[in-house]
């Protein structure tokens, strides 16, 4: 019989295909990771942005000089445009602590008896759920809609050496973000694919193998962990 570890592991065999022919190359195993591979999957992609805003911020660094200058080239539109980027992510931050999520409806709201709810009564309850989520999908949007607009008052009001100040501070945070989301699939990919059904050997042996592969072989595991992680939320939902 499998161990308790090993049944909480959820996991799957998926096949690589060439990207080039689209022809099977191997099959492999990816597996969720577990929490402690995942503190250190965060951990080294939080150092990784970490020293990459410091580069930027650096004017004698090569890496402010390729991509913070950068900001030279841009129209002021696509200057605005990069720094209403970078914010939105705060945006959103901001409106999921404002708006209230309203608790999900219970089934005795809608059943005379929850105990032997029929079929339709459990049918009304899946659709309270949906409607009351999209009310919160739209409360959000209409939330980060509002700060956009009122960051775009507040940048009319500014000189064109103004924006191009912040556009250049702003790619020092819209870089790294995407640096640290990288990382964090980079290491999942390590961690998580394995040459075996019992995963106990990893198909990568370095963080180099990972990031040599083409782009189309990364999306695919990466895509396949996704998948994997939302099927294990709806099983423990």
């Amino acid at each position: 019989m499998a161990s308790l570890s090993d049944l909480l592991r959820y996991k799957k065999e998926i096949e690589i295909l060439h990207p080039v022919t689209n022809k099977p190359l191997k099959k492999v195993w990816i597996r969720i990771l577990g929490d402690f591979d995942l503190s250190r999957a965060y951990k080294a992609a939080r150092i990784a942005s970490s020293k990459k805003r410091d580069a930027l911020r650096d004017p004698t660094t090569d890496d402010y000089l390729d991509e913070v200058m950068g900001v030279v080239d841009l129209t002021p539109e696509e200057r605005i445009d990069l720094i209403k980027t970078a914010r939105l992510s705060d945006f959103t931050s901001e409106a999921q602590a404002h708006v209230v999520r309203e608790d999900k409806p219970k089934l005795e709201e809608v059943s005379l008896d929850p105990d032997a709810a029929s079929l339709e009564e459990m049918e009304k309850l899946d659709q309270e759920e949906t409607i009351m989520e999209k009310k919160y999908r739209e409360a959000i949007q209409e939330y980060v809609e509002t700060k956009l607009t009122e960051l775009e008052g507040q940048l009319k009001l500014k000189s064109e050496d103004e924006i191009f100040e912040l556009a250049k501070y702003e790619v020092s945070n819209i870089v790294p973000f995407t640096i640290f989301l990288n990382e964090v699939s980079n290491y999942k990919i390590l961690y998580g694919t394995f040459r075996d059904k019992e995963c106990n050997h990893t198909e990568f042996e370095s963080m180099e193998d990972v990031q040599n592969l083409p782009k189309e072989i990364k999306d695919f595991i990466i895509n396949e962990l996704n998948t994997l992680e939302m099927s294990t939320e709806e099983i423990k939902n």
